[in-house]
Formats: C-alpha cells, structure tokens, sequence
C-alpha cells in the first residue's frame, strides 16, 4: 500500500512535532528541576554551621557565629537542674545594627544572658553594631549566655542549640560540650 504525498506529509507533519514537542516538555522539565536544585544553594550556605577544632562555627544572613561552644563539668559530676555556660562570638558583617534576641534548645528550661558571672540572668536581647564583633566568650567578668536548670547530664555529647535573629534569620547548630578545662579562649574573628 503506497501513500499519497499528502499523506506521507500529513505523518511527518503529525509524527514529528509530537515527539518533538515531548523532547522540549522533557527539556523545560530537566532544566525546571535544574534551576530549583540550585537555588536553594545559596539558601542553604547562608544557614551553615562547620566544625573547627571541636568548635562550631555558622552563619545565617550576615550574621556569623564564631568558636560557638558549652563549658560542662565533667560526666559524673554534673546533675539535672545545673546551669552551663555557653560562648560565641558575633561578627555583624551588614551595614545595620542587627540583635541577637532569643536562643533556646530543648535540653534546658531556658537560655539567658549574664553581663558577668554573678550577674542577674536577662532574657537576651544584644545587639551587634554594623560590622562589629561582640564576645560573649568565657573569661573574668565577661558577659556571656547561660542554659539554665538542664533536663539531664549531656556529657559530652553536643547539643542542638537555635539562634533568632530577627532579620538575620534563624540557625540551628549542633554544639559541642566541652570540660571546663579546656576553656577555648577569644577567637580573633578572620
């Protein structure tokens, strides 16, 4: 059986835009699902946290969380319902003042600010001048953040621990507790 040319046209016609038009549906798709993977990237670099020296670091917008650590005495000397201290520093790389103003975890019943060892605890609320730096890293009179009355002994075994920065967003790192014989010291932000 032959087919006119009319119809042999018609075929073509009909064949190839259909598998044509599948290609490019199959195109938009991939390069779709392409352009969303990678959008998220940078999203999710500016929620970072990475290891250093059994330290944390993170950052959220143009906030980043330096040398971010919980002091604890030993295992076996620790007990439900002790206060740990913990340190960081915060380096404001924006052009705007910008406020650290809640910390929580769900390892203690609160987190809160002393401006020095026998100091009152404060809901916190600090505020880090455009491009400055503010230590709340432990050492004599210094202020820093404290979790308050925790569940249990953690050992040494870190804990999820979550920043709010009103515009800068929120960070949730895993922070590791160390004895208080290590004591890290001020890191010199870099």
């Amino acid at each position: 059986m032959r087919m006119s040319r009319q119809e042999a046209g018609a075929g073509v016609r009909g064949g190839i835009p259909r598998a044509a038009t599948w290609n490019v549906l199959l195109a938009a798709c991939l390069l779709l699902t392409l352009l969303a993977c990678t959008a998220r990237e940078p999203a999710e670099r500016e929620h970072r946290a990475r290891s250093r020296n059994a330290l944390v670091d993170g950052q959220v917008g143009p906030m980043r969380l330096i040398h971010v650590h919980i002091l604890a005495p030993p295992m076996n000397q620790q007990k439900a319902g002790d206060n740990l201290g913990l340190y960081l520093t915060l380096v404001n790389n924006s052009d705007r003042p910008q406020t650290l103003d809640g910390v929580s975890t769900v390892h203690a019943d609160e987190v809160v600010y002393r401006s020095g060892p026998a100091a009152a605890p404060k809901p916190i609320h600090v505020t880090i001048p455009p491009h400055g730096t503010l230590s709340l890293q432990e050492g004599r009179d210094r202020p820093h953040l404290e979790l308050i009355r925790i569940h249990r002994p953690l050992g040494a075994t870190p804990i999820d621990v979550t920043f709010r920065f009103p515009t800068a967003g929120t960070l949730t790192m895993r922070i590791p507790v160390l004895p208080l014989s290590h004591g890290a010291g001020s890191p010199t932000p870099s």
